[in-house]
């Protein structure tokens, strides 16, 4: 057995969710939805289901669905890219996957700002990079430019930042995200930006893409999720990719690690 995984603990994820099954607690680990599902959603699904094709997705995703992500972002946020930036996958965590193995060659460094998704260190490691923690320092929990500027090393290929921030709960502002851009910028490096949660806010603050940044476009890979949006029934059928940069091999890669998602449910 491959002893990455052979010695990797149990994700937090599903410690919780076994205590509290286990003691009958409510769950504050995992984000389930219990407030049901837009009847809607669940009406296009089924009829996708019966009438359409379930015969295997592109590797990219249906041309229609990139095309109304693409689209999507437009709308919110004013980004202009076409369905050739967009590959949908099985899940943002399957997304992450595509773009860290797309991007991380052995001996690389990957910057990640901690806590975080327990995905990302050992999914670096199985592409042969090594994980650079960067502690944000409660109870602000911000982006302190020294730090990262302490960081960064002649090895350094990336930099993983999620907002809003998974578990502080945290947004990161203009102000911030302009700090990893310019790091970005100056050193060379590829963001791979986790925005997962882009549209579940706290206040009526408004959220900003990595990529709208000047000058980051061609340099962001994000991750979306189309369940974190919807309600969805099951993250694995609505993760989507966005990115300029190094997008090309994204889908080639996935023929390697997932060919029969679901044609339907991703449409």
């Amino acid at each position: 057995m491959n002893p990455l995984y052979e010695t990797m603990p149990v994700s937090v994820f599903e410690r919780m969710s076994l205590a509290a099954v286990k003691h009958g607690a409510v769950n504050l680990g995992q984000g389930f939805p219990d407030f049901g599902w837009p009847d809607e959603i669940l009406q296009a699904a089924a009829r996708a289901v019966t009438e359409g094709s379930n015969q295997y997705a592109p590797s990219r995703g249906l041309p229609q669905l990139r095309e109304a992500i693409a689209a999507h972002y437009g709308r919110h946020f004013g980004q202009k890219f076409s369905a050739d930036h967009v590959c949908v996958t099985s899940g943002a965590t399957e997304a992450l996957g595509a773009m860290i193995f797309a991007t991380v060659q052995p001996g690389d460094e990957v910057i990640i700002f901690t806590p975080a998704y327990d995905s990302y260190a050992p999914t670096i490691r199985r592409a042969g990079g090594v994980p650079v923690e960067i502690a944000l320092d409660p109870p602000e929990w911000r982006v302190d430019a020294d730090k990262l500027a302490a960081a960064i090393t002649e090895r350094t290929r990336a930099i993983v930042f999620n907002n809003p921030h998974n578990p502080t709960g945290r947004l990161y502002g203009r102000d911030e995200l302009q700090i990893i851009a310019d790091a970005a910028i100056k050193h060379d490096l590829t963001v791979i930006a986790d925005e997962v949660w882009e549209h579940i806010l706290l206040t009526e603050q408004s959220f900003t893409p990595m990529a709208s940044l000047p000058g980051m476009a061609e340099r962001t890979l994000k991750a979306g999720s189309a369940d974190r949006v919807e309600s969805g029934l099951d993250r694995r059928a609505a993760g989507k990719g966005v990115g300029h940069r190094q997008s090309a091999p994204i889908p080639d890669l996935r023929d390697c690690t997932q060919l029969a998602g679901s044609c339907r449910l991703r449409a």
